[in-house]
């Protein structure tokens, strides 16, 4: 083969090995960020229902409480997360991609007349500084209320929260 029939041949076996290249780069850092629902609360509301008192919580507000490490640990918490009083097994459908953490939240079964306040807890690991898109859907987010979303700059250590109002029942009326 002659030398100029060889360059031009460089180009193109520069651009087939490109994707491989760059998938190599890509797998060398390792899964991206992984996490789940690891616990939650009972009924904040059943003690008071036992006992004949208003089923009506105090609180107007959702919200999501954080914690990051600093280095790749991420916990979230929502707290007065809407279900109903005899919500089966709670779950959560999860994505985590592009800088976002997806949260939509159900229940197996919704057997009572009523709606109770609970706090859900999860884990994130493998999640890095910068800038995170935070979004929590559940079963009875109020049409017409403000979704629960916010962006997160993990910088650092740090802990905060996000919190919106809400206008119908299970929270505050």
């Amino acid at each position: 083969m002659d030398r100029k029939r060889l360059i031009s041949l460089i180009p193109a076996a520069f651009a087939a090995l490109l994707p491989v290249l760059a998938a190599a780069c890509a797998s060398s850092t390792g899964p991206g960020p992984t996490g789940g629902l690891v616990r939650r609360t009972d009924c904040k509301t059943a003690g008071q229902m036992a006992s004949g008192a208003a089923a009506a919580p105090t609180t107007s507000q959702e919200c999501v409480e954080y914690e990051y490490d600093g280095r790749s640990l991420l916990r979230l918490k929502h707290v007065n997360a809407g279900f109903n009083c005899c919500p089966g097994t709670v779950s959560a459908d999860i994505q985590v991609e592009g800088g976002a953490i997806r949260i939509r939240e159900s229940e197996s079964s919704s057997l009572c007349d009523c709606s109770c306040l609970y706090d859900l807890d999860y884990e994130f690991t493998g999640v890095i500084p910068g800038y995170w898109r935070i979004e929590v859907v559940g079963p009875y987010q109020p049409e017409g209320d403000p979704p629960l979303e916010f962006v997160l700059v993990l910088d650092g250590a740090s802990t905060g929260s996000h919190c919106v109002v809400r206008t119908r029942y299970p929270w505050g009326l």
